[in-house]
């Protein structure tokens, strides 16, 4: 006897999609033998429930052999586009519907499980029925199956309903098998704790926590892919606070723990972690446009990550005076190592250490009077790709620090006296020098290396404060001063 399968509809669709992507699926199986056995199940069914906007669509298949029986059942009356490709060994198929070309569905079975290996979450499977497929599930509300014909509503734990109806989150059985066997549902809750705001059982909570040690086995790729889902939650600092809670931050990232008890000096108001959460709430209320140029979940790795260094760099002087020197590179060292370790992609960490690199660039800057070389710089060396988005990193911060240390409405000043600059042609965004290497050799007589550079650098402080200027005054400007190869001005 075989087992039956989920199909995995990976789509974002609106109610209505979902709607005819089942009416579909139940026109093609119409007076056949999977007639009456066809359920979509899970996270679909949930947000169906809650009129939430639906990402993924599972149908359970309550029939011997069903997964790639179905499958081919359903290519064979020429309903997919393009073939199906299967894995026997797991009765899984995957093939895209005829009528939704861009939807990919995923076949895997339904069952019931089997831990052998308690270095391991992948365990021994075979088939189930709804009811055991239900059980195995992580959470009451994702283990509610709706029959695809008439659209009803089976709830085998006899929880599920309910705990959507008062906003709870529940396992399906006991919490310590459940986390247990599968430790990486302990940061799937927090998952959903972020996503849908809602209370955890206490049961439930205290069965995470107790199996908290379990997250040791879980591979860094699964658990950046959990993290990433809490920091792009609606309100990151949910999943998060729960992660140290729970104390399961030891497991994702544990140079944070160092955070949560750190104190701070007369500018901040609590904790290192605290103010830490306050920037990225900050952050996380900004609304970036589409095609932004740093994804905006680089934005909340490095609000994240902006004062990480702190745990380094915390000093006292004899007046018992708390300070940080230094802490914005530290903190620039400490994410790329960070970032490393949890294998997030080269662009992302670069994106996230120069952001927090930078965090500090503006913290002199008068609201009432920027000095306009020190903001050409700031626009040259972040380019249009960084400028905005540090900004943001700064105001988010600026807004976190105790309340008589707020600088409000610098940045907006940064911002509005930029574009200022850029309508009378003013700005330095991809400015180039008006001079170049050749120009310094062939002035000052010198071979390739060092002083050239140095030469040049000093060119572009001039520039800074006169960005239009002429290739013959800035030679004439370097003759006169001669920095040396140190970069001193003589």
């Amino acid at each position: 006897m075989a087992e039956p399968i989920f199909l995995c509809i990976f789509a974002i669709m609106t109610e209505d999609t979902f709607r005819e992507v089942i009416n579909r699926l139940s026109y093609i199986v119409d007076k056949t033998d999977f007639e009456g056995h066809v359920y979509a199940v899970g996270g679909c069914v949930r947000d169906s429930i809650l009129g939430r906007e639906i990402k993924d669509i599972d149908i359970c298949v309550d029939l011997p052999d069903g997964g790639i029986r179905l499958a081919q059942y359903i290519h064979d009356g020429n309903n997919t586009c393009g073939g199906i490709v299967t894995y026997p060994s797991y009765g899984t198929a995957m093939f895209r519907l005829l009528t939704h070309p861009d939807v990919e569905i995923e076949c895997v079975q339904t069952r019931k499980e089997c831990y052998r290996d308690e270095n391991s979450r992948n365990p021994e499977t075979c088939y189930g029925t709804l009811e055991e497929d239900a059980m195995r599930r992580d959470l009451t509300i994702n283990a509610l199956y709706m029959d695809v014909y008439t659209f009803g509503i089976i709830d085998p734990t006899g929880r599920g309903k309910a705990d959507i109806t008062e906003h709870r989150l529940r396992v399906t059985s006991t919490p310590e098998i459940v986390y247990g066997d599968d430790p990486l549902r302990i940061l799937r809750l927090c998952v959903f704790h972020g996503r849908l705001g809602w209370d955890v059982d206490d049961e439930t909570y205290r069965g995470a926590k107790s199996c908290v040690d379990r997250l040791s086995i879980i591979t860094v790729e699964r658990i950046r892919n959990e993290l990433d889902k809490m920091l792009l939650c609606d309100d990151p600092v949910k999943p998060l606070e729960m992660l140290r809670e729970l104390g399961a931050m030891e497991y994702v990232m544990p140079s944070l723990c160092d955070t949560f008890g750190m104190g701070q000096n007369k500018y901040h108001s609590g904790t290192v972690w605290e103010h830490t959460m306050t920037v990225l709430s900050n952050m996380a209320k900004y609304r970036f446009p589409h095609g932004y140029t740093v994804p905006e979940l680089t934005l909340r790795l490095a609000a994240l990550l902006h004062d990480i260094g702190k745990v380094r760099t915390r000093t006292v002087d004899e007046n018992g005076n708390v300070h940080f020197y230094g802490h914005e590179e530290a903190s620039a060292v400490m994410c790329d190592h960070i970032l490393r370790t949890i294998k997030y992609p080269n662009d992302v960490i670069a994106d996230v250490r120069f952001l927090v690199r930078n965090h500090m660039r503006c913290k002199q800057w008068r609201v009432d009077k920027i000095k306009a070389k020190s903001l050409r710089k700031l626009q040259y060396e972040c380019g249009r790709k960084y400028f905005t988005p540090l900004l943001a990193l700064i105001d988010a911060d600026n807004h976190a620090h105790a309340p008589e240390y707020c600088i409000d409405g610098q940045c907006e000043r940064v911002l509005n006296e930029t574009m200022r600059m850029i309508s009378v042609g003013d700005d330095m965004f991809g400015y180039k020098l008006p001079i170049n290497g050749d120009d310094i050799m062939k002035t000052f007589g010198l071979e390739p290396g060092k002083e050239v550079k140095t030469y040049l650098a000093h060119a572009l402080k001039v520039a800074f404060s006169e960005p239009g200027i002429a290739k013959g005054k800035l030679l004439r400007i370097l003759r006169k001063s001669k920095p040396n190869i140190d970069g001193v001005v003589k």
